[in-house]
Order: C-alpha cells, then sequence, then structure tokens
C-alpha cells in the first residue's frame, strides 16, 4: 500500500520598475478633449507656437482659433460672429509671429473689378482664392492677404460655379486651383509670411511681408533639387534659411535668404541622418533643427513570468512573457544639414491608445505635443535629461516553496496483523526551495540593449526514513537503521548580455546576440543514523562553478550562426563512517572540463 500526501506553497512577487534617459522626453500636461466647447476639439487640428510659450490650435471643423498658455490652460478663442469683418471656410495651417500675431491660412472670396467685366444687370463674379487672415496678439481681427492678385478675372468664365452673394442674389465664383489643397505656412524673425503652394507648376513659395504684401515668388523645383514629391512641412531659421521636408522624397532641401537652392540632406532609412516620410521641421532657438519621421521601433523586455494567453507578441515563440513598448524618434540636425543628435520617445509598455499617437507640433525649445486621435487630447512632452531612462526595465521575482511528503509501504507478504494498521516503512521529506531573479535591462538606443541578470536558489531538504523490521545484524553487531538526510543547495549565476537588432523589419528582422555568464553551486549533504547506538554518519560536500560565453548572429531571416564556449570545473570531498564509528571511507574528485561548439540553425 502506498499513499502520498503533497503540499505546496508558492508566493510570487513581480516588481516591473519603469522609471525615465539621458535626453528624452517626459510627460508635462495634457489638455483638450473632443467637442465644440471652450478647450475642446474636433478631428481636423493645425498647431503653431508663440515666443511666449502660447499653443495655438486652428480647429478647422469647428472654424475657429484657440490660444493656450504654456501649460494648456485656455486663454481665447477666435470665431466668427455675425458683426465679424473675417470669415472662416477652411482654416487650416496657422503661424505665429514674433509679435504674437497670429495668421491663419484660408480660402476668400473676392469681387471682380471692373465695369467691363459684366453686364450692368448681369451677376456678380467673384474669384476664390487662398489667403491668409492676420489677427493680433489679442485676436482682434487685422486684415485678410490674398496670395495672389484676386481682382482680376484670372481664368475663363466657363470654369465659374453658381453661388449667391453676401445678399442672397445669384452670383459666379471662379475657384482658383483645388480648392481641396493644403498649403503650408510659416514666419521668420522678421514676421515675413512664407507660404508653399504645391498646387502650382514647380512647387511655388510666396513670401508676404507682416503686411500682406508680396516680397518674391520663387519656385521649389529648382536645378540640383531634383524631383520634389510632396513637401509636408516647412520652417525658417535666424538667418532666413528656409528648410522644406519632403516627405515622399525622405529628405529635407534647404533655400537661402533670397529663395536660392543650397542643398538637400538626408535619405531614406532608419540610420542615423537617414529619414522615412519625414513630415514635421522646428527651427529650434538654440539654431539647431528638429526633424520628426514616421520610422517606429519596437523593443520587447522578456519577462520570466509565463506567457499569457493573450500575448501581443505572436512573432516569438517561447513561454515567457513579453513586454513591449515603442519608440518613436527626432533627429537633431545643424543648419548645414548635419546630424547631430538622435533623439527617442518610449511610450508605455502595452499602453492601446499610445499606438495611435500623432505628432502634431513641436515649439521652439523642443517640447513635442502628441494627439490621442481619439480623445482629442493633446500631451505635452518635454526634454529631459534624467540619471534612470524610461527605457531601463528591471523584473525581481521572488518564489518560496515547500513540499512535503508522507510515503508509507506496508508489506502484504509478511502476514503481520498490522496489516493496514502500520507501516514496515515511513519515510519523511521536508523541502524548502526559495529562488530569486533578478534582471536589469537597458536600452541604449533603438538597437542595442545591455542586460545584468542574476538567478540565485537555495533548497534545503530533510529526508527522515523508518524501519519497523528487524534490526540490521551484520558481524559487526545488531543496528537501528532509522536515519535522517540534509541537504543544504546554493546556485547562483550571473549573466550579462549585449543585443543589437540589425534590422526592425517584421519581415526580416535579425539579430545578434553576445553573452557571458558565471555559475557557483555548492552542495552540502549529511545522512546520520537517529539510533545512539548506530554511529553511522555520511559527509559530502561539493563546490563547482562554470562559466560560459558565446554568440548568436542572424545570418539571413532564417539562418542563426551560433558559437558557444564553456568551462566547468569542481571539487567534492566525502567521508564516510560506519556503524561502529569506525571511519569506512574518504574521498577527494576534481573535474575540469571545457567545451567549444560553433552549429547553425535554419529553415528551408
Amino acid at each position: 500500500m502506498l499513499k502520498l500526501k503533497y503540499l505546496t506553497f508558492c508566493l510570487l512577487l513581480l516588481f516591473p520598475v519603469p522609471v525615465n534617459a539621458a535626453q528624452e522626453f517626459k510627460l508635462v500636461n495634457t489638455f483638450g478633449e473632443k467637442g465644440s466647447g471652450e478647450a475642446q476639439f474636433a478631428k481636423t487640428l493645425f498647431m503653431a507656437f508663440g515666443p511666449d510659450g502660447g499653443i495655438y490650435v486652428t480647429d478647422t471643423d469647428n472654424f475657429r482659433v484657440q490660444k493656450f498658455n504654456e501649460m494648456g490652460v485656455f486663454v481665447f478663442d477666435i470665431q466668427m460672429k455675425a458683426e465679424s469683418e473675417f470669415r472662416f471656410i477652411n482654416p487650416t495651417a496657422i503661424a505665429i509671429g514674433t509679435d504674437s500675431s497670429i495668421y491663419v491660412m484660408d480660402w476668400m472670396f473676392a469681387e471682380i473689378s471692373g465695369a467691363d467685366l459684366q453686364e450692368a444687370q448681369g451677376p456678380k463674379i467673384f474669384n476664390y482664392g487662398p489667403c491668409i487672415h492676420k489677427f493680433d496678439a489679442h485676436g482682434v481681427f487685422v486684415a485678410s492677404y490674398p496670395i495672389q492678385d484676386l481682382s482680376q478675372r484670372i481664368k475663363r468664365l466657363e470654369s465659374a460655379a453658381p453661388g449667391l452673394d453676401a445678399e442672397g442674389n445669384y452670383a459666379l465664383i471662379i475657384p482658383q486651383g483645388n480648392t481641396k489643397r493644403e498649403f503650408l505656412l510659416t514666419t521668420d524673425v522678421h514676421n515675413n509670411l512664407y507660404v508653399c503652394d504645391s498646387d502650382v507648376p514647380n512647387m511655388l513659395i510666396v513670401k508676404l511681408d507682416a503686411n500682406g504684401k508680396t516680397v518674391a515668388r520663387y519656385s521649389l523645383d529648382q536645378p540640383g533639387a531634383g524631383h520634389i514629391a510632396h513637401p509636408a512641412d516647412m520652417a525658417v531659421d535666424k538667418a532666413g534659411n528656409l528648410y522644406v521636408v519632403d516627405e515622399k522624397g525622405h529628405r529635407v532641401l534647404k533655400y537661402d535668404a533670397d529663395g536660392k537652392f543650397e542643398r538637400a540632406f538626408g535619405r531614406y532609412g532608419d540610420a542615423a541622418g537617414e529619414f522615412i516620410a519625414p513630415f514635421q521641421i522646428t527651427a529650434l532657438t538654440d539654431g539647431t533643427l528638429l526633424i520628426a519621421d514616421t520610422a517606429k521601433y519596437l523593443k520587447d523586455f522578456a519577462s520570466t513570468l509565463p506567457k499569457r494567453l493573450d500575448d501581443p507578441t505572436r512573432r516569438y515563440d517561447g513561454d515567457t512573457r513579453l513586454f513591449r513598448y515603442r519608440l518613436r524618434r527626432i533627429q537633431r540636425f545643424t543648419t548645414e544639414g548635419a546630424y547631430t543628435q538622435k533623439l527617442l520617445i518610449p511610450f508605455q509598455r502595452e499602453v492601446e491608445t499610445d499606438v495611435a499617437l500623432q505628432l502634431k507640433g513641436m515649439d521652439g525649445h523642443g517640447n513635442l505635443y502628441y494627439l490621442d486621435p481619439t480623445a482629442l487630447r493633446f500631451r505635452k512632452y518635454a526634454p529631459t535629461t534624467s540619471l534612470i531612462s524610461s527605457m531601463f526595465q528591471t523584473e525581481l521575482k521572488l518564489r518560496y516553496t515547500r513540499d512535503l511528503h508522507d510515503v508509507e509501504i506496508d508489506n502484504q507478504d509478511d502476514l503481520d496483523a498490522d496489516l493496514y494498521t502500520k507501516s514496515d516503512f515511513d519515510e519523511q521529506i521536508v523541502q524548502d526551495a526559495a529562488h530569486a531573479n533578478l534582471i536589469f535591462s537597458y536600452d541604449l538606443n533603438e538597437a542595442y540593449r545591455l542586460a545584468l541578470s542574476n538567478r540565485l536558489t537555495y533548497i534545503r531538504m530533510t529526508d527522515t526514513s523508518y524501519y519497523r523490521a528487524r534490526d540490521f545484524e551484520d558481524f559487526r553487531g545488531r543496528f537501528n537503521q532509522d536515519d535522517r538526510a540534509t541537504e543544504n543547495s546554493w546556485d547562483d549565476r550571473i549573466q550579462l548580455d549585449f543585443t543589437w537588432i540589425r534590422d526592425h523589419s517584421l519581415y526580416n528582422y535579425r539579430e545578434a546576440r553576445a553573452f557571458a555568464y558565471f555559475t557557483v553551486i555548492r552542495v552540502d549533504f549529511i545522512n546520520d543514523a537517529l539510533d545512539s547506538f548506530n554511529f553511522r554518519f555520511f559527509d559530502f560536500n561539493a563546490n563547482l562553478s562554470d562559466w560560459g560565453a558565446g554568440v548568436h548572429y542572424d545570418l539571413s531571416r532564417t539562418f542563426r550562426l551560433n558559437f558557444e564556449i564553456t568551462h566547468f570545473f569542481g571539487e567534492n570531498r566525502y567521508t564516510y563512517i560506519d556503524e561502529t564509528n569506525v571511519l569506512y571511507a574518504t574521498g577527494f574528485q576534481e573535474g575540469d572540463m571545457t567545451r567549444a561548439v560553433l552549429f547553425i540553425n535554419g529553415s528551408f
């Protein structure tokens, strides 16, 4: 008959400690929400920043402009009223002058002058073209500046569309180009305005002074500039140089203060100084340029926790849980186009709302403004320097286990009267185990990671055996063989890992990894007879160590090169005293082994 009793207690603690990197960004505040009231927004938004730190947002769908202070507190708004001298038709891009004047890109109607253009009884004829509305620092309307002469008929009357004038009378409206096209707008330190109209041949830049007078017109498509695919943003530095982001060309073009093409920098890629669809540029107050592109990186932290059922990181095999966070990047350049620094913005791990965040603006001090497109809430991130990066991951796993085993054996063939009531052999095993696993992981950037881990295990086991059979007897005498074995063992392993992600693409993911570890194992085992007349005693102890190092290198998407070298060494000693207290045996063993292996894993 065999009876087994088992009891396990397990305590598991996990302490992830995300904290905040040298030249990273910290969340300062949030503001805004969905709606049409104060500090509320609709879907289409444009952003600009004033010299006083003010934040200006054009809300196209709500036909208004709102100003917030640097902490996101509402200051005032600009809306149309019945008595307003301006009309918001499709307000989009916005720029702020050094005197805090507000400039908003829009469209306007301009009645065509000249008696010869229409019959006395005929309908009025209007040009419908792009313009800039100017407001003073308090939001009071100043004037509207068309970016081309709308006083004369530019197109043939056959292109006109029917409409109504201000009095509700029938009128003809001649649109000037594609009315759905987008314009870029920016200002310089002298409050000159720059408008990029990509709908005209050669992509025109119109430069106006602060009073709306056209100062210059020049084309982006100049000799040496190459094909310009899609201007996405532009900025002007302190010297008056204009920088235009070519999103689909994956580069930035520079034009001097006279509008002459000077140079282009950048190419496709996610390495330093390269771009993947750049879409925003800002000239900082320190004289450098910040440029944002759409490059994104995924970083996974491999936990020692069991993998959950809904783990989103399906492209990885294994039973451990992975925590994922995302990195966006912004790069700093000199005004000559020389790359100087990469700024990484790590977002919280596995936060669904962070996936869709959209960068809407960068102010002159390098603050970033991300928009949650679902809640229409802005998040302001400020550059920071800290000792501990938000890309510093830690995990501490503690586990304590107690196992209790009670084994009873009754010999059914001895026909004693104690069958099923008293066992012939009784063994009690108690094992206590404590495990601690500490992991430090630090991402130097989107490609390099250092990790240090320490795995410590302590086990204590006692095994007590009782025999009801007749005491053991040999030529030396008669002895009771009840005994207790006690074992204590320590196992401590320290490992250092360095990982280099060579290609972040999900379809061509490749990495290289180097590691080194050192392990120390200590074992003490004692077996001692319980009866006072039995002197049997066995003592065994071992000191073992091993170290190893290796490299894993992805040769391609499907082939990996592995090289590992390990070295094992150690010694053990034992002493055995028999039942009569005589030294029966003693011994010493020593081992030393080195192993090196090179192999390639692959799939066809």
